[in-house]
């Protein structure tokens, strides 16, 4: 990796902005161009859906049957830093991606997304999360990348980084901004991966739900609607290699609180690829908002005909990479009626600035 970090000024495709905040988000014109509609088609890899000339473009990676999609969760209006954004149509595939783990590399198949930076600095990505499904950001085909990610659905909310490698801990400076596998907290984000048992022919292994036994074939001899002929495969470990581990279970939730609006922050570094993906799900994007620093991210509140808050608004602060050692990691509920105070323990209303604590859970309101 680079990290030469000079940068040009330039201004917000959603309008003038903070000159380093820019939205490389698909535009209806930009989606006709793709060949993406809303009815899902055939289309190759490394199609552009979304470009900002200087900043970077979104694309497909793999050929696959794409389409448009809305899905967005309860949260749609949005601000990185101070760039104001709508979140709009993006685009979703059909395949779920194909994954063995983070060190064989990128999933080589599937609903995968490619995006090229142009210059140093961070994308976001947003996505409606899907909490029980793993999320995987590649520099290249080889490099898993660490990315903050943060959720809320309004009563939930979880913010969190990935371990990873800094100038400090490897011996060679492209390391920075990996995942680290090795550090004292891997195990909260990361388990063993698996993959689906052979046979000595090479034939898959099968374990048939209702008797517990095990036959081997070339694919899963499910029988539709026949209750006693119902399999799932026949899983092992990978020694020595990783998957995420559920966002809601890295989060250290009891359970799952269900699909919402999340995101991925990540450093990237110009002129490189980095490729997206849910694993076992389809993830829709819209493409990458890009900024020169680490964002702050917030999800306006949602007021009703009445006048009433539905959804409170929610701060994810700058948690960074390299320089984070006394960022705030938040994982909580937020309430609409919970008091806020300051720093100093002093209870403030609810438009106060800086630093401020909810729930006992800190947050940063710029």
């Amino acid at each position: 990796m680079k990290k030469s970090l000079l940068f040009l000024s330039i201004a917000a495709i959603s309008g003038m902005a903070s000159a380093q905040d820019v939205a490389v988000f698909a535009t209806s014109e930009s989606l006709e161009a793709a060949g993406i509609q809303k009815e899902k088609t055939d289309i190759e890899g490394d199609v552009v859906f979304a470009e900002v000339e200087g900043i970077g473009t979104a694309a497909t990676a793999y050929k696959d049957s794409w389409g448009t999609t809305n899905a967005y969760g309860t949260y749609r209006n949005i601000k990185v830093n101070d760039l104001e954004i709508t979140l709009g149509s993006g685009v979703v595939g059909n395949a779920n991606p194909t994954f063995e783990s983070y060190e064989a590399g990128a999933p080589s198949a599937g609903a995968v997304f490619k995006m090229h930076a142009d210059k140093d600095g961070y994308m976001t990505i947003f996505v409606k999360m899907n909490p029980n499904k793993q999320y995987v950001v590649f520099e290249d085909l080889d490099g898993a990348v660490a990315y903050t990610l943060g959720y809320s659905n309004g009563t939930t909310t979880f913010h969190y980084n990935f371990p990873y490698y800094t100038e400090d801990n490897v011996a060679l400076k492209q390391f920075e901004g990996f995942i680290d596998f090795n550090a004292p907290d891997a195990n909260k984000y990361f388990e063993t991966a698996t993959k689906q048992s052979k046979n000595e022919e090479g034939l898959l292994l099968w374990q048939n739900k209702v008797t517990g036994d095990i036959v081997a074939a070339a694919k899963n001899p499910t029988v539709k609607d026949d209750p006693d002929q119902q399999y799932s495969g026949v899983m092992e470990e990978i020694p020595g290699q990783h998957k995420p581990k559920f966002p809601w279970q890295a989060a250290g939730l009891e359970a799952n609180p269900g699909d919402n609006t999340g995101f991925l922050t990540f450093a990237v570094y110009e002129d490189t690829d980095y490729y997206f993906s849910a694993l076992g799900s389809k993830a829709g994007c819209a493409g990458f908002v890009y900024t020169e620093t680490f964002p702050t991210i917030t999800y306006n509140a949602i007021v009703d005909g009445d006048g009433n808050v539905t959804s409170p608004e929610v701060v994810f602060p700058a948690m960074g990479f390299g320089a984070s050692s006394d960022a705030v990691e938040t994982i909580g509920v937020a309430t609409v009626d919970a008091p806020i105070y300051n720093a100093q323990g002093i209870r403030v209303n609810a438009d106060a600035k800086g630093l401020l604590i909810q729930n006992g859970k800190k947050f940063i309101r710029k």
